[in-house]
This record gives structure tokens, sequence and C-alpha cells, in this order.
């Protein structure tokens, strides 16, 4: 174990102004005091889990990064196979940037190390690693002792000699027989070569001829043995030849010898097997190689193997050959000396002349560093690893870039054609790079929309020129301020809250919420679960918060009477009406439910075409049940409505009735007109969400607050609001009115069995919002909001009126006047926002009402019709804002003024605009606005188009900037209003009567300033 400190310093230099010196002020040196940063240390190592060797250094670094001012200590340990290792074989070092932890290790095993740093401020971090040492290859043994030996005498030296790497290691025992039985073992003392001798005596006293049994051990950390046996002769035998050499040891015991002049000597036959080498032994130094084959003259006494002898070449591999594998590739230069042996190790077999067969053996022929599994070029240039860089092979594919390879970054583009023309633009484009161009460019190397954001990494390619983009290449699209790339809600609209997501309020899907039971319309629905042809539909699982859903059941009553074909109308045309985010369900009240909704599934299979059926896959559903089982949400709304048998769900999770199918151009019922329904859903969501936006700002008036109606005193209804909001007046640029007119039991309007009716109220009427006199509270003239109620159904609008924000001032508590006939429960709020125009209204001038529209409308002396005003010196534009509306018809031929288009007509000098009112040229020019807040199917001739309004829907004011028109140095304007009929004077025709042509109508000139901040 080690211990030591370290400290680290922070260093910042501070660049002032001026010199550094005596004279510097205190004063100045505390405004620059430095504020210390908090001490603290990152480490990682550079190499974790590797393997190491015996005798070699082995080096492993801990990188450190260090902030603050601060010290630390280290512990460290290393130990190998759970035991500490000797401290000389191991060290550490501590340097400003990494501690160097050196290992060298003397024995196989792994060796675990663990350094703790303990930094002055915070936590140790323990720092762990591994090496694996190997064991190492330590070679083969071999044992030389002589074949046998004649006691000529009682004593007699026996020679030996252990062949082995590593010497030191080895052990030759000698097993001799004693008296009797018994065995004797010496051991003997190895000299430096592992040459040994042992004196046997007393040889005189055997009377028969024995065995010594030699074997030796050899190996620091692996064991290899090898054994021999030398014959000892006592007794004398035979030796027919004369040669010398007994006839039991004699392998040519009938060969030359005496008769022919010749003696066994070390010189004529070295391996003394009684055979003359020159003639009569074919394996002289009896290694078991033939002479023929045999290269070396061995040692006597050493036999060849494929361990000692691996080419069988009669060389030992340990002493003698400098070829072991008899390649022909030296030992020293040859990689393979385990590999296949006795093979030419020519060029078209061993390219690299490595000594490796290229077949069999070599995984990398030209010795470049590529296997030849990667290699493009496995036998070109040979042996350039130690050049082989990204200079001279690019791509890494084993080709030399400037002689073999035609494709140096391998992008599939050539560097160059056979007349040598450039074809790759980007000859270095990064390996494994993607989206190669045939200019051989990758998305890193290319910029296709010129954003300064390279493609690979650009996450919004095709970008727009001239916008500004971030580090993904991504512009803001939408204008919302948020880039694209995280911008999940695409084409966000203006004038609401964009969150960090990119989405407005009203992009993003409704959360479910859990209901408990279904008494009526507009409650929750809790969850429910029907079987359906293409399995189970469960309401929550299933809910987006973004879809709304359609239910259509058959029914057929005990006398016969069916809906059936209403129920069965071409789902290929009713289909193609509903709004995309639609789930429609067909099922049955009836026995037959589930070959009613087999028929109703291959009908729209058959009336959709294929893109059809894509598009609306999963959104089809066929209940296949008996409806009147239902249960859940689903069925306490079948209890619960008076007609269940067509009825939705909305955005909100909430139970919707249907209205009136009633075509009344066709005068009959047109179950197409269904598709309305959740086309108005979707309409009646945003005017809903506005109020949940942030930058919103809610005055409430009334708050499903009772309005009794009436012609009699209950026609008007009063309440106060206070207009104390989070900023000033001044600083709001929009002003909305949110109005909901709910009716009786929240249902359409019904038919009870007394014959008496519930739910809403029959007529479209006129409704009006007045605001009262800010010095006056009981003078209430002042228009603020017009709608027009609907036949028998409830509705929810959103309607903008900016224009007259002039009208209100901050912390004001005002009085508004609420009148109308149709009673209900009614909803109102005023919604304030700021949405950057940097402007709002002011001022006004109050310009012209209506009257009747009989031939009079523009006479002076019943109605004004001309107006001077002077422009407040503070205005920054100037409007004409208009709520007209006409009324009463059959009274002339032109049907005026509900049905007629009169226009109005604004002049000041040569300048001229009007509004014009072309709806009522079409008698479903109502129905057409069902997606801008007109209620569906109402229970009356909702589908018309009337002058400037429609049944079931907010009025809405016409504007025209004039402040092109006006003078804006405090001269006097004049506006003149007229109100027209194709363009001239309305001279009406076929009057039955004089009254009941009646256009309502509030024209201001608004002047607009600077809104504060």
């Amino acid at each position: 174990m080690t211990k030591s400190p370290f400290v680290a310093v922070f260093l910042s230099l501070l660049m002032l102004s001026g010199c550094f010196g005596s004279g510097d002020s205190s004063d100045t040196a505390d405004e620059n005091e430095i504020i210390p940063v908090p001490y603290s240390i990152e480490a990682s190592w550079n190499e974790e889990s590797i393997m190491g060797e015996i005798g070699e250094i082995t080096e492993l670094t801990i990188l450190l990064v260090t902030t603050g001012e601060g010290s630390y200590e280290i512990e460290s340990f290393i130990t190998k196979d759970g035991e500490g290792i000797d401290a000389n074989g191991w060290s550490v070092t501590q340097k400003p940037t990494y501690i160097s932890v050196v290992l060298l290790p003397d024995s196989p095993g792994e060796y675990q190390l663990e350094v703790t740093i303990t930094p002055s401020e915070g936590d140790s971090i323990v720092m762990t690693n591994s090496v694996d040492v190997a064991v190492p290859d330590e070679g083969g043994i071999s044992l030389i002792v002589p074949q046998y030996l004649v006691a000529e005498s009682s004593v007699m030296v026996f020679q030996g000699q252990v062949l082995h790497q590593s010497i030191e290691s080895c052990n030759v025992v000698l097993t001799i027989p004693g008296e009797g039985t018994s065995m004797d073992t010496y051991t003997m003392s190895l000299q430096d070569d592992g040459a040994f001798s042992f004196i046997l005596s007393e040889l005189d006293l055997r009377t028969e001829s024995f065995l010594v049994h030699a074997k030796a051990s050899c190996g620091v950390f692996s064991s290899s043995e090898d054994e021999r046996n030398t014959s000892i002769l006592i007794e004398v035998n035979n030796d027919a030849d004369g040669d010398g050499i007994e006839d039991q040891f004699d392998n040519c015991p009938n060969g030359l010898g005496e008769a022919d002049g010749w003696a066994s000597s070390s010189t004529s036959d070295a391996d003394q097997d009684g055979c003359r080498d020159y003639d009569e032994d074919l394996d002289d130094d009896n290694d078991s190689i033939l002479d023929a084959e045999d290269g070396c003259t061995s040692t006597i006494g050493w036999i060849s193997t494929t361990e000692n002898d691996r080419d069988r070449d009669g060389c030992n591999d340990l002493t003698e050959d400098s070829d072991d594998d008899g390649d022909g590739i030296p030992d020293v230069n040859d990689a393979c000396l385990d590999g296949e042996i006795n093979w030419p190790a020519n060029l078209y077999n061993d390219w690299d002349q490595d000594g490796c067969n290229d077949l069999l053996e070599d995984a990398d022929d030209d010795n470049d560093g590529e296997n030849d599994t990667s290699d493009l070029c496995p036998k070109g240039r040979s042996n350039w690893m130690s050049e082989r860089s990204e200079l001279t092979d690019f791509d890494m594919d084993g080709c030399f870039d400037s002689t073999e390879d035609v494709d140096d970054d391998n992008d599939n583009v050539n560097d160059v054609n056979a007349t040598g023309a450039t074809l790759d633009l980007c000859p270095t484009t990064p390996l494994g790079a993607t989206d190669v161009d045939e200019f051989g460019c990758a998305a890193i190397e290319r910029d296709s929309d010129s954003d300064g954001v390279n493609d690979l990494i650009d996450q919004c390619e095709g970008t727009p020129a001239g916008l500004q983009v971030n580090a993904a290449g991504c512009a803001d699209l939408d204008g919302d301020g948020v880039f694209a790339n995280v911008d999940i809600c695409a084409d966000s609209p203006t004038h609401w809250t964009i969150d960090s997501d990119g989405c407005a309020i009203v992009q993003k899907p409704v959360q479910w919420t859990t209901g408990t039971s279904v008494t009526g319309p507009m409650d929750i629905v809790p969850t429910f679960t029907v079987p359906t042809l293409d399995g189970t539909f469960t309401f929550q699982n299933k809910w987006t918060g973004t879809d709304v859903y359609l239910f259509m059941f058959k029914y057929t009553d005990s006398s016969g009477n069916s809906n059936s074909g209403t129920w069965a109308t071409n789902p290929g045309t009713f289909i193609r009406n509903l709004p995309e985010n639609t789930h429609l369900f067909y099922g049955s009240f009836d026995s037959t439910y589930h070959n009613d909704v087999l028929s109703r599934k291959s009908d729209v299979e058959s009336r959709l075409n294929p893109s059809e059926e894509e598009q609306w896959d999963g959104r089809i559903h066929y209940i296949d049940m008996d409806a009147s089982n239902i249960q859940g949400g689903l069925g306490d709304m079948i209890s619960n409505f008076n007609s269940p048998f067509f009825m939705g769900i909305d955005r909100f999770q909430r139970a919707r009735d249907t209205g009136s199918i009633y075509a009344w151009i066709s005068q009959t019922n047109d179950p197409f007109h269904y598709t309305y329904e959740p086309h108005q859903w979707n309409a009646e969501f945003e005017p809903e969400i506005r109020m949940q936006d942030s930058g919103v700002d809610v005055v409430t008036l009334y708050d499903f607050e009772r309005h009794a109606g009436g012609w009699g005193a209950n026609h008007n209804s009063y309440r106060n609001a206070t207009f104390t909001l989070p900023e000033n007046l001044s600083s709001y640029d929009t002003l909305e009115v949110f109005h909901e007119h709910a009716c009786d039991e929240r249902r359409n309007r019904y038919q009870k069995s007394d014959g008496s009716y519930g739910g809403c109220h029959e007529w479209d009427y006129l409704a009006h919002l007045y605001i009262c006199d800010d010095d006056n509270s009981s003078s209430c003239g002042t228009e603020f909001m017009r709608w027009i109620t609907t036949y028998g159904r409830e509705g929810r609008w959103l309607t903008d009126i900016s224009p007259y924000l002039f009208m209100l001032e901050d912390d004001q508590e005002r009085r508004f006047r609420y009148k109308g006939a149709n009673k209900g429960d009614m909803t109102i709020k005023f919604l304030f926002s700021n949405w950057g125009s940097g402007e709002r209204t002011f001022d006004a001038e109050f310009g012209f009402t209506g009257g009747q529209f009989d031939g009079s409308y523009n006479n002076e002396s019943r109605y004004v019709r001309s107006l001077n005003f002077t422009v407040p010196s503070e205005t920054t534009r100037v409007e004409i804002v208009a709520t007209i509306t006409g009324h009463g018809f059959q009274k002339d031929d032109a049907n005026c003024a509900e049905f007629c288009d009169h226009q109005h007509h604004y002049y000041i000098d040569s300048h001229h605009a009007y509004e014009w009112h072309p709806i009522v040229y079409s008698n479903t020019g109502c129905e057409n606005e069902v997606s801008n807040g007109v209620v569906a199917n109402q229970y009356g001739s909702w589908p018309f188009g009337r002058a400037g309004w429609c049944a079931g829907q907010d009025v809405k004011q016409w504007s025209h900037d004039i402040t092109s028109w006006v003078d804006m140095n405090g001269q006097i304007n004049e506006l003149t209003y007229r109100g027209l009929y194709n363009g001239q004077e309305y001279n009406p025709t076929g009057e039955s009567s004089k009254g009941g042509r009646n256009i309502v109508a509030e024209i201001w000139v608004v002047f607009y300033t600077n809104s504060t901040v």
C-alpha cells in the first residue's frame, strides 16, 4: 500500500488594463477578487482489463481532470489471485494530470489493481482494473543419454545432457537397480548447459546387465518431461563379426568386422551400433532419421521426435535446427514456427515470405496488417505494415492507395476514370459514411441546403434559404420559437402560447378523465368495453385525446319499423365527409346484430378504395353484440339519452347527442347530416380549450348562470365584471369572448309525453350583450357582442372583438346587460391576451346604426349617414369596425333584409370600401360553416345563408383599415356610409308591408396606438 498527498492548483489569469505594481490600490484588487471554484476531481483509466506478459512492463494510467483548489491522497493495492504481491514488482507515480501504475509480472495469473483517490472535498473515488498474465510457452525438452555402456571395470562414468530453454528449472533423476528388487534414485547436479554425470561403482560385483532409467522434468510455469533407458552390459556375449560390438547390441552382427580389418570406433561407428557408418549404417547417429534425410550429425543418445524435431530432419530444434519446420524460412523470420512442416515457402504459397502457408496458416498473406478476409488486395504490395496508415491506405482495405486502390475511400466512387480525370470530388470520405452521392461525397461532407450544417448531422435537410438554424441544422419553420428538430407540433397556430415542445395547447391531446356514470349529454363518459368484428375495443385503452367518436345503432321496433335506411346509408359518401380524427361505430339493437354488422362491414369495404381503407384502418368498428346489453359508459349513454341510436363523444370525453337530419332543400331526412356532428365537436374544441392557454387571462361574467328569457321583464339580465388583470389593460392587444348557451337538461329540444317540450328553446333569435356606461351603469345601450341563437340546440362560440378594447379600463367594475328571448344557462368569459402586435385600440368614434331596409335606409332625415371626426394625436392606425346583420323576409320580392345581399359602402373623398353578404346566394351557406362555429343539425331552417349571420353562430365583426384615407394631423375627416342593393339605392318591389326588414348595425371608427409592454 502507498499513500501520498497531491495538490491540484486551479490557476486563473485575470487580465486587467494597466500595469500590476505596488501602486495598485487595494480597492481595485477587491473589485476583481476571484471567486473560489469548488474543488472537484474526475478520474478514468486509459485502458481496462488488459493482457500482460511475464518479465514485460505493463503500465496503466488514471487520467485526472480537476477544477478548483484542493488536494487528494491515494491508497493503492495490487493482488494476484487474491494474494498481495512483492512491492518490488509494482509502483505508483503521481503527476498533475494522471496517476501511473507500473506492473512487472513475474508469474502468470490475474492481477487486480485498486487505487482509492480521496479528495479534500467530496467523496472518495475507487478505481479498479485488472491485468491478465498468461502462462508462457517454455518450449520442449530433450534428454540425451547413451543407448548402452559396457562395464569393462568396476567403475564407470555415466554421462548425459538435458536440453531446455530454462535449464535452471530442470530436474534429472537416475533410477538404478539395487540389491534384490530395490531401486535406488539419484538426483543429478546439472551444469549450465544441462550436462550431468554419475559414477557407477562396484560393477565387478554385479553378475547381470541392468538398465539405468533417466527421467528429466523442466519448466518454470508448466512442466514437460522426457525419459530414457541405458543398458549397462556386465557379461560379455559373443561378437560374431569381431567388430568389438557384442552381438546383442550389434545391428549388423554378421557384417563387416575383424575379417575385414574393421573394428567399431567413435569415428567409424558414431552410434556404436556395430554397423560401419560409411557403407552399412543407414542412421549413423541413431536419432531415428535415416542418413539420406538427416541434416545433422546429432549427439549420440538423442532421438528425433515430433516434439524436438518438428520437420524430422534429424536436427535438434533447440540446438541445431535453424529452420524447425523445414519450410525454407529461418526460424528468426518464421512467423509460424509451429505451423505446417516441410513445405516450400515460395512466392506462390507464401507471398510475404513469413513462413506461414498462405492457404492453411497465414491470415494476412501480404503482411500488411489487414486480414485476408477483409483485404481487397491480399496478394498486393507485401510487408508494408510499418508504412500502412491512413496516408497510404485511407480506407484500410489492404490496398496501397497510390498503386493498387482505385477507390481510396471505399465509397463506391472510383478516384479517377480511365483517362485520369477526377471522379471522386471527396477522395477522403470518412469510412462507413452513409448517403454518398454520385460525386463521392458523403453526408458529412455535404451541405445540401447551404445552412452551414453538414447533411450527416443536419436533422432538418431542405431548410429554406435565409432561415437561421441551430446546431442540428433546423430552423423554426412555423415561427413558434421552437426549432424543428424538437418541435413535435408542425404548423403551430399563431396567437397561441407555445410550449418547449413547440406545441400550442390546442395541438396537444386531452388527458383521460376518470368518470363514474353518464346521466345525459355533456357528462364525462367512463370507459367501456365492447367486442367488435376486429377484436375487443376498450375506450380508455384507445383514448388518444385527439379523437372524436360517432355511434350509429340499428333499431327495429315491435311493429317492424326500423331505422335501417338511415343506418345503412351509403358508407362511402358518409365516411369521406367525416373528419380524419373520427372513430365510427356501427352497432345494432336487433337480434340479428351479428349479420347486421357483417353486412355493414362488407358494404363499407366495397365502397372505399384501397387508400381510403388504409386511411380508416382501425377507425371503423363493428360492435358484435346486442347493443341493449352494452355496459359501462356507452351503456349509460344508451340508457339515458332520449335518442340513443345516433350519438357521440367529443374531444373532452363528453357524451354528445345529435340533432335533426332534416334536409331543408330536399325536405327529406338526409343521414349524411350526421357527418356534421364530429365537425361541430372539433369546431367547439378550440373555443373551449382557448381558456386553458397559459397566455390568456380570463375575466368571468356569467359562469353557467340562468338567464330566464322571454319577452317581458326577464328579457334582460345583468351582471358585473371587474377587470383586474395580471397586466395593465394597455398591454393586451387581443380581446375574445367565449359564450356557451346551455339548455335545460343539456338536451336538444324534444317533446315530452304530455305534449310539452323540454330541452332547448325553439327559435333562432338575436341575443346581445351590452356594456353599460362607466359613469352611468343604468345606461346600457352600447353593444359589446351579438349572437344568433340556435333552433333547438346548445351552442358555444369564441369571438374576437379586439377593436372594442378601448371600451375597458384597468381595475374597472363594469355592468353588462344580456338581452335575449331564449332562456338558458349562460357562460360568458372575456379572454385577454397579447400576441406582440405592438398596438391596441384606445379610442373610437361611434358612426352609424342600421334601420329599415325599405327604400329609406339612406335617408339622412331618418338616419345618420355622415360622420365628421379628427384623429387623436397618438393614433398609429384607423379602422372601420362594423357588426351588421339583416333580419326579416317575405316582405318584398328580394326577400330583404334577411335573404338579400345588401352591401354596406364607406367613402372618404375618393376612397371607397364595402362589406357584402354573398352567403345569401347559397341554400347551404350556413350548413357549410359548421367548421366555423355554426351549430349543426338544428331543428329549423339553419342551412340557408343569411345576410351577415347564421342561426346558431356568433356574429363576426367586419373591419377595414382606412389609415391611408384619413388626415392624421388634426384635420376633420368626413366618412359617408350607404346601404345599397346591387350597388344602387334599394327600391323594393312587391312589398307586402313597410316594416320587418331591419338591418341591425353597429359601426365604429376606432383608433389604434402602441401597446405598452
